[in-house]
Order: structure tokens, then C-alpha cells, then sequence
């Protein structure tokens, strides 16, 4: 993405300085991301855990949802947040993979 664009399409939650950051040192995804057939997905045979970003433009959040759906996942949460959620909302990512951990801690 366009360093100008970067903010509005992907991590519009985020201070102008954190995006810029981010904008800066963005990498191409591999372009076997897009190509390469998954025989064994883990999510069908391992627990999962699931964040829809109610506030996403890159990945649509119904598509999202639909996606938590097929995997089935033990916990699904919805933050009001971009893609970049990780960096907007961490401590309810860290939230929901403690509630994993605890889950399957035994």
C-alpha cells in the first residue's frame, strides 16, 4: 500500500506516527501466501480461538465471522478495531490467548 493511504485502509485506530511506522516498513506478503493449497488445516483438529476486527477494510468483519464460524472456535471476541489490532488493542488479544491458555493448561 501507498505510504498516503496506508493509515485510512489499514490501521486508521492508530496515531498518525504509529501508522506512518508501519507504512514505512511494510513488507509484500510471499506470493505463495495466495497459492499454496493447505492440506491439514490446524483449526480442524486443535482448538481455536477467534478475533473478529468489527472495523477492518482489508478483510470484510462478516467475512470474518464467517470464518470464525467454519473453524468452530471455543471463543470468538469483537473489538471495535482496524486490521491492525494487535497494535490498537493488545491487551484484549492478550486477554483472549490467556483464556486459551487457561482452557487448555492441564
Amino acid at each position: 500500500m501507498t505510504q498516503d493511504t496506508f493509515r485510512e485502509s489499514f490501521c486508521q485506530d492508530l496515531s498518525a506516527d504509529e501508522a506512518l511506522v508501519m507504512a514505512v516498513t511494510q513488507k509484500a506478503p510471499l506470493g505463495s501466501t495466495f497459492g499454496d493449497n493447505v492440506t491439514a488445516p490446524a483449526w480442524r483438529n486443535k482448538p481455536t480461538w477467534y478475533q473478529v476486527s468489527t472495523q477492518d477494510r482489508m478483510i470484510h468483519p462478516d467475512n470474518e465471522r464467517r470464518m470464525a464460524q467454519r473453524m468452530n472456535p471455543r471463543r470468538t471476541i469483537e473489538l471495535d478495531a482496524s486490521h491492525a489490532f494487535l497494535a490498537s488493542q493488545p491487551q484484549a488479544v492478550v486477554d483472549l490467548i490467556e483464556d486459551a491458555v487457561r482452557e487448555t493448561a492441564g
